[in-house]
């Protein structure tokens, strides 16, 4: 169980297909703080080998997970800590946060990945290159972060990531909207957005 807070490291851009490399960043997408890092905890089962039926699913090899049609909204206070609002997967390898600080938005980051999008070259799930997506200002990037910007870090003492969001649940906060099933998250705003899982990684 992590109970400490994440603190930010040193990011730098990645070379080439605009790959971008941060720690928790203090101002725009993208920039980071300087401060040492510490890793997100490695994770057990992904997302994509959850027990089946349980959830909406899509047709295999679409890339995509479903729209929030069949999905129940959830009550979003449920997720608020300190302004932001967080979530994870019922595996716990999937982490979310719609947040009220930099880099704003929503994002995802997975804790461990099966298969990583070919957008990310130069990550490689490493506890310092951990996959993520992120959603601002309708622009949809992939990330490669070296700590938790998207994990809530509960008061309480409780286990790091953020109440469960379940599969078939959907968590709309700030304009933005997150759906769980068991293919992943997919979270949108204005037609922006990105689906996440530990097999499959798509922005759009």
């Amino acid at each position: 169980m992590l109970t400490g807070v994440l603190t930010a490291c040193t990011g730098a851009a990645d070379q080439g297909a605009g790959t971008v490399t941060v720690g928790r960043p203090s101002g725009a997408p993208g920039q980071s703080s300087g401060a040492p890092s510490t890793a997100v905890p490695d994770a057990g089962t992904p997302d994509s080998e959850a027990p089946g039926g349980s959830a909406p699913t899509v047709a295999p090899g679409t890339g995509s997970v479903p729209a929030s049609a069949g999905f129940a909204t959830v009550d979003a206070s449920r997720y608020q800590i300190d302004g932001s609002y967080y979530f994870q997967s019922p595996t716990g390898n999937i982490m979310c946060g719609v947040l009220a600080t930099a880099p704003y938005g929503v994002g995802c980051q997975l804790r461990k990945a099966n298969i990583i999008t070919p957008k990310l070259p130069n990550c490689t799930d490493a506890p310092n290159r951990k996959v993520a997506a992120h959603l601002y200002e309708g622009k949809s990037e992939f990330l490669c972060t070296s700590q938790g910007i998207f994990v809530g870090i509960p008061q309480d003492g409780s286990a790091a990531g953020g109440a469960v969001l379940n599969y078939g649940e959907s968590l709309t906060v700030n304009g933005y909207t997150c759906d769980s099933s068991s293919q992943g998250v997919r979270c949108r705003a204005g037609g922006h957005g990105f689906a996440i899982s530990a097999d499959d990684q798509h922005i759009f």
